[in-house]
């Protein structure tokens, strides 16, 4: 559980750091008042979301922890119950059971790897779980007394409450902060990512459904008609959009049964029915977060051996199966040959004497060296493959002969400039040799274009290195 973080927190600079305290501070006081304003009259409010957001936010973001923001969320849950009419010993006394539980939860969320942290393993949400339940028990530990001393409420039935009450908020807000996408990032890789494209609108609109039918029925079971429709979400979305259809599903659920639109077949609404509530709204959240857990887990992992399969491992080039698969495929579509197409072959000059007089794993580092400089030139839609050896081949996708010369040309400068390092201090520096065919109506596949391009290599190798050849048009 101790592994090495790989979603990466946030870094702020001083001036964005201030910015963000201050928005800290303002989002607790607006859950606060939130959750006051759910609040039946002697008793504690139906949603408290605060708790949650506060420690949602502290974990994706741990600079935010500072004494400066401790300080600031705890301006903030005084000022809020200040604002809404309780006196100042009520207001610290609540408040320092929130903050208990927050800092109890951020102590022990710390402790769990980065990839359990955000719900990416199979037993994340049993953590999750864990830690939730650690926490509301702190924070409802000295909550039992603060709520004795504003409300008259017996200590054992105030304990009661408030754990269930800080127990559905973890289960059902935390996990949307906890698997939200990061910021920075543009698209998620293959071993991280956390979504998937939908399908299917069906899963969603069944959730509808059977929340409709949840109102209209009523009852005591009324509580498990989202539960199939969730778990079809899980196996259908992404793990951030199911946290994200599970919270409003569970929140919308405790306001229901707050305002009384969610007819349970009791009269009124006791405390009583909303600890039974609470509960049942928690082990309903746990479902499908399961699910749609552990279903991340599989894409990950499923991720991870597609790309030691299509990958080779030291180049990080496609692999010579997969190059050739996908080559194929974009070579022979129509619009690529309308749009223009070239295929590269690379060659290192003189990588046997290199390996030969270095050592072989100087080799490997040149490989790597120079798969990295060629990629770097090209664009991400531009095929790469190690075809073997110090052997690569590349189509370019939407080029023309000249454009893929002065492709070509790039290449070998990025690679002229690279230096090597090596065991015993010295540094290395390589060239390589290329030659192009250009895809037109005289091909005949992927096949005949390779053997075109390795023949305008040879002539590229017969002429010094470092240079580019073009095949003949039409061979």
């Amino acid at each position: 559980m101790l592994e090495k973080t790989v979603v990466r927190p946030l870094v702020l600079k001083p001036f964005h750091h201030s910015c963000w305290i201050t928005a800290l501070g303002v989002i607790v006081f607006i859950a606060c008042v939130l959750g006051i304003l759910s609040r039946p009259v002697g008793m504690l409010a139906s949603i408290w979301p605060a708790n949650a957001i506060l420690l949602g936010l502290l974990i994706r973001n741990p600079s935010l922890a500072s004494p400066a923001g401790w300080l600031t969320a705890a301006f903030a849950y005084v000022l809020a119950d200040l604002a809404t009419g309780a006196n100042l010993n009520q207001a610290l006394a609540l408040n320092a059971a929130n903050m208990a539980g927050v800092v109890i939860g951020f102590l022990l969320f710390r402790r769990f790897s980065a990839e359990h942290r955000h719900l990416r393993r199979a037993r994340s949400v049993l953590y999750m779980f864990a830690a939730s339940s650690l926490a509301a028990t702190g924070a409802s530990l000295v909550g039992a007394f603060a709520v004795r001393l504003s409300f008259g409420t017996a200590v054992p039935e105030a304990f009661v409450a408030w754990l269930t009450t800080e127990l559905v908020n973890y289960v059902v807000l935390l996990p949307v902060f906890l698997t939200a996408p990061h910021p920075d990032d543009n698209g998620q890789s293959l071993f991280t990512a956390t979504t998937a494209v939908p399908s299917s609108a069906w899963p969603f609109l069944s959730l509808v459904v059977s929340c409709g039918a949840a109102l209209a029925i009523g009852g005591p079971g009324a509580f498990a008609f989202p539960v199939p429709a969730l778990l079809w979400c899980a196996l259908s979305y992404g793990l951030f959009p199911v946290t994200v259809l599970t919270a409003i599903v569970c929140v919308l659920t405790q306001i229901a049964v707050a305002s009384g639109a969610l007819r349970l077949g009791v009269s009124g609404v006791a405390e009583a029915t909303l600890t039974s509530t609470r509960l049942g709204t928690t082990l309903l959240a746990l479902c499908p977060l399961t699910v749609a857990s552990v279903d991340a887990a599989r894409r990950a992992l499923i991720g991870r051996l597609s790309h030691a399969v299509d990958y080779d491992y030291l180049t990080q080039c496609l692999a010579r199966a997969a190059f050739m698969a996908r080559a194929a495929a974009l070579v022979a579509a129509p619009a690529v040959r309308k749009g223009g197409t070239v295929v590269m072959m690379l060659d290192i000059d003189r990588f046997k004497v290199i390996n030969d007089t270095y050592g072989h794993a100087a080799g490997d580092r040149v490989l790597i060296a120079v798969a990295r400089a060629v990629r770097a030139v090209l664009r991400s839609d531009d095929l790469v493959g190690r075809l073997g050896g110090e052997e690569f081949a590349v189509v370019l996708g939407r080029q023309t002969r000249t454009d893929a010369l002065k492709v070509a040309e790039r290449l070998l400068e990025a690679v002229r400039t690279l230096e090597i390092d090596l065991d015993d201090g010295l540094k290395l520096a390589v060239t390589i040799s290329i030659g192009t065919a250009e895809v037109s109506a005289h091909n005949v596949g992927l096949d005949g274009l390779l053997l075109a391009a390795d023949r305008a290599l040879y002539q590229a190798k017969d002429a010094g290195r470092d240079c580019v050849r073009c095949a003949v048009s039409g061979v």
